[in-house]
């Protein structure tokens, strides 16, 4: 699979090298440290939302997740399918970083293992090979580090940093503006495909993004800034989309104070009256 921007799926496979190896003991700390990363990837969330499609979580959880009626052991199998195992991968994360369900119930009730902690054991049966299977999607070396992704970003064409600065000088503009914006809300409509249940509160934040969508589209900043403002609480239950619409917020603001710093000077009209 060729992705559009690599770099984003590297950094995307460092973050969760990090988190295999990091020594947090909050399992929803280090998930909340991977998946913020991981949206930011429009490839990895395009790969997901495919893979989400038609997919039966409670069918595959059960296949998943077996415990031995008599001993109470557990064996994890893993759908063999590349798309079926990442789409339940991703449910999974989903449902414990939103809290549909209990990290630590989870853990034991799954986890337990002579040798491993149930977090570690979590890490490496489900974690790990959810990166594993993203590596070979996008062809990535899994043991990338840090300093390999520094390395091939100096090793990007002139042309494209070139590129990159010219759009931070224009950013001000406000089509520009509006793009961006767009760009975050499909993002954010982009996870909520990994809620495997309709609720009145999920429908709420799909039609309040959606309409900023429609907004951005008339080009009515007012109109944008009032629906991000009732994002902010309709999402409140989303923790796995607070990073983007924190991101909204922060565009918005910037692009106000921008503004501001270009209007006439208080002293100025005064002047003139």
């Amino acid at each position: 699979m060729e992705a559009t921007n690599i770099l984003d799926v590297e950094r995307f496979v460092v973050a969760c090298n990090d988190v295999l190896t990091g020594k947090f003991l909050d399992l929803n700390k280090r998930l909340d440290k991977f998946l913020a990363v991981m949206t930011q990837s429009e490839d990895i969330l395009n790969l997901l939302s495919d893979c989400l499609q038609n997919f039966d979580e409670e069918l595959e959880f059960s296949k998943a997740f077996l415990i031995d009626k008599k001993t109470g052991a557990v064996k994890i199998f893993l759908p063999s399918e590349d798309d079926k195992k990442l789409a339940l991968c991703a449910t999974i994360f989903n449902d414990l970083i939103n809290e549909k369900l209990n990290t630590n119930r989870f853990l034991e009730t799954y986890f337990k293992d002579s040798k491993l902690t149930p977090t570690q054991n979590f890490l490496d049966k489900i974690v790990k090979p959810y990166r594993d299977t993203i590596c070979k999607c996008f062809e990535v070396d899994p043991a990338l580090t840090a300093d390999d992704v520094l390395k091939h970003e100096s090793e990007l064409p002139e042309h494209v940093e070139e590129q990159e600065e010219e759009v931070e000088e224009e950013f001000p503009e406000q089509d520009k503006l509006f793009a961006a914006i767009v760009k975050d809300c499909n993002q954010i409509l982009s996870i909520l495909k990994f809620e495997r249940k309709r609720t009145d509160v999920l429908d709420d934040v799909e039609f309040v993004t959606n309409s900023i969508v429609k907004a951005c589209e008339k080009k009515d900043l007012m109109v944008v800034n009032g629906l991000v403002i009732g994002l902010n609480y309709v999402s409140k239950k989303f923790r796995n989309v607070r990073a983007v619409v924190q991101n909204l917020n922060d565009m918005i603001f910037d692009y106000y104070e921008f503004l501001a710093g270009t209007a006439p000077e208080n002293e100025e009209n005064d002047e003139n009256v």
